[in-house]
């Protein structure tokens, strides 16, 4: 069972620096209220838009806090291999030993043995470790999909205790199903809609944006596998707009903190339609 980690959205002040107070405060308290673990520096995160010395820095900040290195799950998103190996050598340092990996991006229409060679060489360079590999499957951003044969190629190169699990955020949950196969795998559901169906099917958790609003809810829906209909309403309405800062806006209603409606360039905060049509349905 893997439980639930929030996919932990960043905080920033007014003028872009991360708000190191309220993102302590903030990983407290999802923790404190039914997640199991945070995942760091994700899409939901704006990891792409932080530089690798304001990531060391807040995970510093966290675990000198006390928030356990056991609790913390950091997201890779890079193309080169050279700097997956380099981040993940410094996470390891801190004591961190869960990444989850996207694949490389920029190029696309990659084939099987083109990305087969590109994760074998960070494996290899990192098997030393021991750090538990999360593969992240979101193809609608990196246009990369990661499919259930390279996994298992993977595994058979280098065993299910590295190659340890997927992210799907596809929302599709035939997709879903197919990685379900592979019973030395752990499956995390990365939209929310879809976890209770996943659950009943044999899914080990999650790992999603909307558990920043309601970690209880969604854990509930690991341990009940059964749907909650206001999370998927409330789902429903945050992928009309941008997600990363929709997921904001609602935090910022739920916490009434205004502080979380703040995004790194390129984004744009969510509108005022938008946050209307969220404080009116919360």
């Amino acid at each position: 069972m893997f439980g639930l980690s929030v996919a932990l959205s960043t905080p920033f002040s007014q003028g872009g620096a991360i708000d190191s107070k309220l993102a302590v405060l903030h990983s407290k308290r999802v923790l404190q209220n039914g997640a199991n673990s945070i995942t760091l520096f994700g899409t939901t995160g704006e990891g792409t838009s932080l530089s690798q010395t304001e990531k060391l820095k807040i995970l510093r900040t966290l675990i000198k806090e006390d928030i356990l290195a056991s609790q913390i799950i950091v997201a890779v998103m890079t193309s080169s291999l050279q700097d997956v190996v380099s981040q993940c050598i410094e996470y390891h340092e801190l004591g961190v030993r869960r990444v989850l990996l996207a694949p490389p991006f920029f190029f696309k229409d990659l084939s099987f043995e083109g990305l087969l060679k590109w994760y074998s060489a960070v494996f290899l360079a990192l098997r030393p470790l021991e750090i538990q590999f999360i593969l992240y499957n979101i193809p609608q951003l990196t246009m990369v999909p990661i499919e259930p044969k390279l996994i298992s190629a993977l595994q058979d190169k280098f065993g299910s205790e590295m190659v340890f699990g997927v992210k799907d955020s596809t929302g599709n949950l035939s997709g879903t199903l197919e990685f379900l196969k592979n019973k030395d795998l752990m499956v995390a559901v990365g939209d929310e809609r879809t976890l209770a169906d996943a659950m009943c099917h044999g899914a080990s958790g999650a790992i999603c944006g909307m558990s920043n609003i309601f970690p209880n809810e969604l854990a509930e829906i690991i341990n009940t596998k059964t749907h909650n209909p206001m999370i998927n309403k409330m789902t429903n309405l945050i992928v009309k707009a941008p997600v990363t800062a929709g997921v904001k806006a609602l935090l910022a209603i739920k916490l009434n903190e205004n502080k979380w409606l703040n995004v790194r360039s390129p984004l744009n905060p969510s509108s005022e339609a938008h946050q209307l049509l969220l404080k009116n349905a919360l």
